[in-house]
Order: structure tokens, then C-alpha cells, then sequence
């Protein structure tokens, strides 16, 4: 059972450090339509198939960084947040190690300047719009969503758009 997280690192296109913070992930939330009418005895929020609500992201950072300044360039990022997770096996009584990776696509909104005060980290702030996301487990691709490219592909491999886009002729 997994009971914690070891710890983690975050890297833009793979390969760059960007230092310490902690990072809140996306909600992946669909978008629905209401449906009522006959035959429904009231009303039902019925998710639409592979459509997503805005994703975002935010990297708060222990104190005021390049990397912060960096990633709050207008332009598209690319960022690989590698995870350590541990798990306690009761039957074993032994501790072992899985790892979740998460590759995220994404442009800046905002970055906040942080609290200055003394005897404390400045606690510099951004928040991203997300283009797409990838979350491996075990190095298994268990979700791509990338609403700009119209793919919406679930843990078992399903992506819940292909016959839309086959549909349409994409």
C-alpha cells in the first residue's frame, strides 16, 4: 500500500533543475451538459466524452528564484516532475519504491512576487495554464490529456476522442 511521498524534482525539458517548491497538479474536470426531459425524472449533469474544463498549475517556490523569473517567460514549457513514492508491503513488513512521472505542457498567468518579511523565504508563486498532460505510474502512461491536440486517453489506453476525430475526419 502506498503510504507517502519520498520526495520529488521537477525539471523543465527534461534535463534542467528547477530548484525547490511544491507543486499542485491540475484537476482534470470535465466539461457536462444538463440533461432533462422525457422520461428523465429531473435533471442529470451528463459529462461530455474527452472535454476538459481549463487545467492549471502553480509552482510555489521556498523563496524568489531564476527559475521562477525563467518559467514566467510567455512562451510554452515544458515540465518533467519526477516522483518517489513509498509503499509499505504488510505481508513482507518491508518498505519499497514506485515512481509516478508527470509531463506538463503549459504557459504562464501569473507569478506572484511573494511576502517580504525578515527571517522568512519570500515564497515566490507562479500559476500556469496547462496545455496537456501526461501522468506515468511505473513508467505506464495511465493519462494523456492534451485538449489542444483533441486526445483524451485513459489508464487503460482508451482515448475517448479517436472516434471523434475518425468522425470527423481527423
Amino acid at each position: 500500500m502506498s503510504d507517502t511521498t519520498v520526495n520529488y524534482a521537477i525539471y523543465e525539458d527534461g534535463s534542467e533543475y528547477l530548484g525547490t517548491a511544491k507543486v499542485k497538479l491540475p484537476d482534470i474536470k470535465y466539461k457536462s451538459t444538463t440533461v432533462s426531459g422525457t422520461g428523465i425524472a429531473g435533471d442529470v449533469d451528463m459529462p461530455i466524452a474527452g472535454h476538459t474544463e481549463s487545467m492549471s498549475l502553480t509552482i510555489d517556490f521556498i523563496d524568489v528564484t531564476p527559475s521562477a523569473h525563467r518559467l514566467a517567460e510567455l512562451r510554452t514549457h515544458t515540465l518533467d516532475l519526477r516522483v518517489a513514492h513509498q509503499q509499505y508491503d504488510p505481508t513482507g513488513n518491508s518498505l519499497d519504491f514506485v515512481g509516478s512521472k508527470y509531463i506538463v505542457e503549459c504557459i504562464p498567468k501569473s507569478l506572484s512576487g511573494g511576502e517580504v518579511s525578515p527571517a522568512n523565504p519570500q515564497a515566490v508563486s507562479g500559476e500556469y495554464s496547462c496545455l496537456s498532460i501526461k501522468e506515468y505510474l511505473n513508467g505506464e502512461l495511465v493519462r494523456d490529456v492534451a485538449p489542444m491536440r483533441f486526445r483524451n486517453v485513459d489508464a487503460t489506453g482508451n482515448d475517448t476522442l479517436a472516434k471523434v476525430r475518425s468522425i470527423l475526419g481527423k
